[in-house]
């Protein structure tokens, strides 16, 4: 494992919209933020309606 980075997730977080066209912003600015998707979308519902979902996180080289 020599010249081998392990990075670790140090910041994790949930986005969530009711149209998944804003969901995909909001990950998009994340993203251009230093955020990374973490998994595949996912979809509910809230009160009866659908809700899209999508876990973000960050990577740091060590933990603070």
């Amino acid at each position: 494992m020599i010249g081998q980075t392990t990075h670790h997730v140090s910041h994790y977080s949930i986005l969530s919209d009711a149209k998944a066209e804003a969901l995909s912003r909001l990950v998009e600015t994340a993203i251009h933020n230093g955020w990374q998707p973490w998994g595949a979308m996912s979809t509910t519902e809230q009160d009866g309606a659908p809700l899209y979902v999508q876990a973000m996180v960050k990577y740091a080289d060590r933990f603070r």
